[in-house]
């Protein structure tokens, strides 16, 4: 929780190696993913992804009737709905679950053990075995 409060508190400087390493990300990974940013001003995109998800109203965020209207239209989605968060995750553990689930009753929710907020990096293969299934029992659903 440390480096989800840090990344918000930083702004466009976060030490996105450092965060990585706190996941488990081995140094060459964690190089990998600070690379692409010559520098700070190329993480602004980083810099919202914590504010990215439809949850909590952020105050005076500029985003926060985008969050709404997310909101609402998810709450009309009927189509087949995957969940899968890790269960030693942030949000595997918290209200960002409990929000999604509230709002696709009807979705498959799989938990991942393991993988903390980097499921892809660390559970990659698993995601995919359960999205392969996901999809091949649910591709005459429309």
């Amino acid at each position: 929780r440390e480096a989800v409060v840090s990344t918000q508190s930083t702004g466009t400087h976060i030490p996105l190696g450092a965060l990585l390493g706190y996941e488990g990300v081995d140094g060459a990974t964690s190089k990998g993913y600070t690379a692409p940013f010559p520098n700070y001003r190329y993480k602004a995109g980083v810099a919202r992804w914590p504010q990215l998800v439809p949850m909590l109203p952020w105050g005076n965020s500029r985003i926060i009737e985008d969050m709404r209207s997310t909101k609402r239209f998810l709450r009309t989605w009927k189509k087949p709905v995957l969940m899968m968060f890790c269960t030693d995750g942030i949000s595997g553990k918290g209200p960002s679950k409990e929000l999604f689930k509230s709002l696709f009753p009807h979705g498959v929710d799989i938990p991942i053990t393991g993988g903390g907020c980097l499921a892809p990096e660390f559970k990659g293969e698993e995601l995919a075995q359960h999205l392969c299934r996901f999809l091949n029992e649910n591709k005459k659903k429309k």
